[in-house]
């Protein structure tokens, strides 16, 4: 009862803006998918912000992240062209199971306690509406850096989630600076993957290039 209490009063003390996002969270723990996600590009963006909060970690579910990152891209797009994106009906009448909405608060409120105290509203450029179609873009490009498949890693995700939560509850807070800081873990992803390609890519030569590999795929193929 007393956690509840310091729980309550400690979200007083947060911006409005961020006590938004907290309430957000609590109606998507309660909600259809469809609710959840909403259809208004804003809400949109907070949905994207919240899902991505548990990728921060370098492991998770297989084929989470690359559902996000497709669904993050067309999100994306939807912002940038200033319309929020249709959910199918399959996937907006499913709810948000129990203990993943405990888990989502349990990281937003981490998330929140290091960073809300940090935040707050600056470089207004970065969150200006002429800026919609640039800052969907990059949050689109940051879905496919998470969506592509990348050789020998598991923790290829943590980059752009650290983005889509930057860029998203940057935007929903105004702070330019988080914005920015999306930015740049939106670069580092997408060098991270071309770097996993090229590194695979060249063990793939050197392998092929082995006299052990024909001899054990004669031996295989005999």
């Amino acid at each position: 009862m007393s956690s509840r209490a310091n729980l309550d009063e400690s979200l007083q003390e947060l911006p409005y803006a961020w006590r938004r996002v907290v309430m957000f969270a609590d109606n998507m723990a309660q909600a259809r998918v469809a609710d959840a996600i909403g259809r208004s590009p804003k809400q949109q963006l907070t949905w994207i912000g919240l899902a991505a909060l548990p990728l921060l970690l370098p492991f998770g579910i297989p084929g989470v992240a690359t559902s996000l990152g497709y669904v993050t891209f067309l999100l994306g797009l939807g912002y940038a062209l200033g319309f929020g994106m249709p959910i199918p009906k399959s996937i907006g009448e499913k709810r948000l199971p129990p203990k993943a909405a405990g888990v989502l608060k349990k990281f937003l409120g981490v998330f929140i306690r290091r960073v809300a105290p940090h935040s707050k509203p600056r470089l207004y450029v970065m969150s200006h509406p002429r800026m919609r179609p640039v800052n969907g873009l990059v949050l689109a490009f940051a879905g496919l850096t998470m969506a592509a498949p990348v050789p020998f890693a598991s923790f290829d995700n943590v980059l752009p989630a650290a983005a889509m939560v930057c860029i998203t509850f940057g935007l929903r807070v105004r702070d330019g600076r988080l914005v920015l800081a999306g930015y740049l873990f939106t670069a580092l992803a997408a060098l991270l993957v071309a770097l996993l390609w090229w590194g695979g890519y060249a063990v793939f030569l050197w392998v092929s290039k082995q006299p052990w590999v024909s001899q054990w795929l004669g031996w295989l193929f005999s």
